[in-house]
Parts: C-alpha cells; structure tokens; sequence
C-alpha cells in the first residue's frame, strides 16, 4: 500500500501539532479516559491484533481531508476508536523519543 505525498503530509502536519500538545482529531476528554490505562498494561500491540490495528490504521492514513478523519473516527465504535487513539498516539510518542537527542 502507498499513500500520498498529499496523505503523508498532512498526517505528518498532525502529528507534529500532537507533538507539541494539540491534538485536533480527538476529544480530548476521550484522549485521557483511553490513555488512563497504559497501553503497555493491555498487551495492545500483541500479535494476533496487530492486523486489525494495521487495517484500521491504514484506512485512516488512506483518507485525506481533515473533515473525512474526523468522519470516519465518529463512525467507529469504541473499540475501534480506542485502537487507533492508542496507535496514533503510540506513533506520536515514538516520534517525540526519537526527536529527543539521548542524555548521559
């Protein structure tokens, strides 16, 4: 699967807002109640979920407009919902510790 210059641009713009704490895609009040727990806690991105996460995840990428994604996160059901918040943010995490030059 390929996506975009156009897809990957814009998801990258988000992710770099989310980096610096705006996150324009998610209530932040569900932001907080799904992260309560720690993704680490749930075995999330266990083996026999990852597909799932993957396709999810992948449509989301696929879609371009900004008002699409916000559509297409309120048609998900809560499961739904949660994987690609804790996916999404997951990413950003990754992203803020491999911009983070490393510290002795």
């Amino acid at each position: 699967m390929t996506f975009s210059e156009v897809t990957i641009g814009a998801m990258e713009s988000l992710l770099v807002q989310s980096m610096h704490g705006v996150h324009h895609l998610f209530d932040n009040d569900n932001i907080k109640k799904i992260l309560r727990t720690p993704t680490e806690e749930l075995d999330f991105f266990s083996f026999d979920k990852i597909d799932r996460i993957q396709d999810l995840f992948s449509t989301f990428m696929e879609i371009e407009s900004f008002e699409a994604k916000k559509a297409y996160l309120s048609k998900l059901n809560e499961e739904e919902y949660e994987i690609l918040v804790r996916t999404y943010f997951h990413i950003v995490e990754s992203s803020i510790l491999a911009s983070t030059p490393s510290r002795h």
